[in-house]
């Protein structure tokens, strides 16, 4: 893959701030929509469905701006490569996991991301292991097993879920690295769109497939889901977040939405009556160190 190294920052402005929180509680309370949803609706064909609103949503938006949705012919390969792990694969995986596991651990499972895109920033793009960096690794990866522990029987009842899980995050982390570490010229609305078209066709296609025998119109609750996922999660979510990834480095960017799956976990129990305890206090303080460790070093210096 061709590629550019960006330049990386950890340092964040009230804006990004701004962008962290909505993506923060957006992608929360998405977890517990999704199990709803999946419960009883073809899981594939929820997410065709969601990118396709996300999709339209976002090049309607752009269009009435004016904005481009052109790629380069040099970049177009790259902007699929972008696709591939940040969406499609994400998705795929997420979606299983979330469909048998239960939607707060799902989260959690699947905000080791940090994890992931700090070993493949590493490993393919040969950036800085810093010690602060580690630390705050090393919280959150204190917070998913402390949470994780509580569901071991039901991994051990459902490895696929378990697998899945950690597999979307393993990809969403090494295109993580790879959306910090490239240089790519079109904007981050442009790129968002054409990721969410990418991943309505490829979800489209596998809900064809697969789920073509269990297909029907979803009830208003499930068409309500459908509609906060592709607008919110998507439209709205997903041009935050890269605007955030390009500019902070990975595991800054990471670790600042690992509040995440607290959100997922307290709107599992709020909505789906699923138990929070000890362990997720616990977890929660452990994910603030981690996030302090990180984040607030930066605003100290910018304060200066």
């Amino acid at each position: 893959m061709n590629v550019k190294a960006g330049h990386a920052s950890n340092d964040i402005n009230t804006i990004d701030l701004l962008l962290i929180l909505l993506v923060t509680v957006s992608w929360g309370l998405n977890y517990p929509i999704m199990k709803f949803v999946v419960t009883d609706f073809p899981p594939l064909t929820f997410r065709a469905f969601t990118f396709t609103i996300g999709f339209v949503l976002l090049g309607a938006y752009a269009l009435y701006q004016g904005d481009s949705l052109r790629i380069p012919s040099g970049e177009r390969l790259l902007a699929l490569q972008l696709g591939i792990p940040n969406m499609v694969l994400w998705h795929v995986g997420l979606i299983y996991g979330v469909l048998l596991l239960n939607s707060g651990r799902a989260a959690i499972v699947g905000y080791t991301m940090p994890v992931w895109a700090l070993i493949a920033s590493v490993i393919f793009f040969k950036n800085t292991l810093t010690t602060r960096g580690i630390w705050g690794v090393i919280c959150s990866l204190l917070a998913t097993l402390l949470l994780a522990r509580d569901e071991m029987a039901s991994f051990a009842g459902q490895p696929i879920g378990l697998v899945a899980t950690l597999g979307a995050a393993m990809a969403w982390g090494v295109g993580n690295a790879m959306m910090k570490n490239c240089k790519i010229s079109i904007s981050s609305t442009a790129l968002t769109f054409w990721m969410l078209l990418l991943a309505a066709v490829c979800f489209t296609v596998l809900a064809t497939l697969f789920e073509r025998d269990r297909w029907s119109w979803p009830n208003w609750p499930q068409f309500a889901a459908i509609f906060y996922a592709g607008a919110v999660t998507f439209a709205i979510c997903y041009v935050a977040w890269f605007k955030v990834a390009r500019k902070l480095t990975p595991v800054t960017s990471g670790l600042s939405i690992m509040l995440v799956p607290m959100v997922g976990l307290m709107g599992g129990a709020w909505f789906l009556n699923e138990t929070v305890g000890w362990a997720d206090i616990a977890a929660l303080a452990l994910i603030l160190v981690a996030i302090a460790i990180v984040l607030l070093p930066a605003r100290r210096r910018q304060a200066v």
